[in-house]
């Protein structure tokens, strides 16, 4: 029993549900339990995906296959596994050092095994024939999988109850070795028409950690988690560039939470521009901050805000996860449901073009092709794409007028000003505007440039 009291309520009347344990209620470790996860990942932590589960393919140094079989395998957001053992009722006292084994058999996969395992789950559950190819990329969607990543499993033990034997090894486990581990307590509840099942952190306290590690640990967690948060805010950078899915100059707004964005609110109001900043494609300093005009990381930016606006100075922070878009999406999240990179119809965007507007871009595309024999055009979601060595420039469709941003030309050497077709850009690209056969040439002349600055 973990101490939790759990009420249904109807009005001032208030009932408690009767605790109860998976068998009373008819329920099985496998055929309930371990689907409740699998279908509900969360239930291990943030960012949780999925490997495998009764995975039993394991070979020992004599060759011969071992018979145990690992409940759950999954991966979280920074690249690592997660040995998950569930049992139904209170725990048996060697549970975390069945855990452990499985912890260091898991901990010599290649990254061919993990795409191969995968593949096979996901066959099983798709329905249909899932390649280690496709699961790999569906994995490398997921997360930055590296070999130091593999080869630092984390664990989770799930049960109803745990001995104090098993707590205490799990406490020193955690505490002095800085083992990644957790316990998780599920506790079934029989109300008067239905069970209902809890799930709580029982070690390590949520929100306490750093208390409750020795300070060389703690230390090199801090450190461990610094340089992880870097690590992902590279990835959710380099798959947003890779992708093509934001535009040059796409806004962002800041957004924490509530209690931060409550402190932060008299600081914004103070100068509006503060709350904003606008994606550009460079992969150390994305994000344009409209208070400065300054390129920051979206690391950096959130840390600066928090700290000035705030005075808040956090240590460990996710910075692409306070940055959202107009539709409400965090980079994170756009980074984490990228649609596939497949070509889509020409149409797609010339039908969104007017009738005047039709032949500048025929005229347009034409004199792009015509730069050299190595210029090639993609059409994707977000916008056309041409390319030389590199990316030549984005061309998307804005009512009156075509937006182009040519790369590799610098701000600085090209101003905008009344008489020309430029109208903004960076020290990595210009952004011209086509809106009549007039700025045609001048545009067609910047992307010779821009191709030039690509080399021979």
């Amino acid at each position: 029993m973990n101490g939790e009291l759990v009420f249904t309520v109807n009005g001032a009347t208030a009932v408690a549900a009767t605790p109860i344990g998976l068998a009373q209620a008819g329920l099985r470790e496998r055929q309930h339990l371990q689907e409740w996860v699998i279908a509900h990942p969360e239930v291990l932590g943030s960012s949780i995906k999925i490997i495998a589960f009764e995975f039993g393919s394991w070979t020992g140094h004599t060759g011969q296959k071992e018979r145990d079989r690992l409940d759950v395998l999954a991966l979280d957001g920074d690249g690592h596994l997660l040995v998950v053992e569930l049992k139904r009722d209170r725990a048996p006292d060697t549970v975390e050092m069945q855990a452990l084994k499985y912890a260091a058999l898991v901990s010599r996969f290649t990254r061919d095994d993990l795409d191969r395992v995968h593949a096979r789950f996901r066959s099983q559950t798709s329905g249909r024939e899932i390649t280690p190819g496709e699961a790999a990329a569906e994995l490398d969607a997921w997360a930055e999988i590296t070999e130091e990543s593999l080869r630092l499993p984390k664990i989770v033990l799930m049960a109803t109850e745990f001995p104090q034997t098993v707590t205490a090894t799990v406490v020193f486990l955690h505490q002095q070795l800085g083992l990644d581990i957790k316990l998780l307590v599920f506790q079934a509840y029989q109300t008067a028409n239905d069970v209902l099942v809890t799930v709580s952190q029982h070690y390590p306290p949520p929100g306490i950690e750093e208390f409750v590690l020795s300070p060389e640990v703690n230390e090199a967690q801090k450190a461990k988690t610094g340089k992880q948060n870097k690590q992902r805010e590279t990835n959710t950078v380099a798959r947003l560039i890779a992708a093509e899915v934001l535009e040059q100059g796409e806004r962002f707004q800041f957004n924490a939470t509530l209690e931060l964005n409550t402190a932060l609110e008299e600081w914004f109001a103070e100068e509006p521009e503060r709350r904003y900043a606008t994606w550009q494609e460079d992969p150390a300093a994305p994000l344009i901050w409209q208070a400065d005009d300054q390129p920051y990381s979206p690391t950096g930016l959130a840390r600066l805000i928090l700290e000035q606006g705030a005075g808040r100075t956090v240590v460990a922070l996710q910075g692409p996860a306070y940055w959202v878009n107009d539709a409400g999406e965090n980079l994170v999240e756009i980074a984490n449901n990228l649609p596939e990179q497949e070509e889509v119809p020409l149409e797609t965007h010339t039908e969104k073009m007017s009738p005047a507007l039709l032949p500048l871009w025929e005229q347009l595309d034409a004199g792009i092709l015509a730069l050299s024999p190595e210029v090639s055009r993609r059409s994707r979601v977000r916008g056309l794409k041409y390319y030389g060595k590199r990316k030549l420039c984005d061309v998307t469709v804005h009512g009156d007028h075509l937006s182009v941003y040519v790369q590799g030309l610098n701000i600085d050497e090209y101003p905008a000003t009344p008489s020309n077709a430029i109208v903004s850009g960076r020290p990595r690209y210009i952004h011209a505007q086509l809106r009549s056969s007039a700025d045609h040439d001048e545009i067609l002349c910047l992307l010779q440039k821009g191709l030039a600055s690509q080399g021979s």
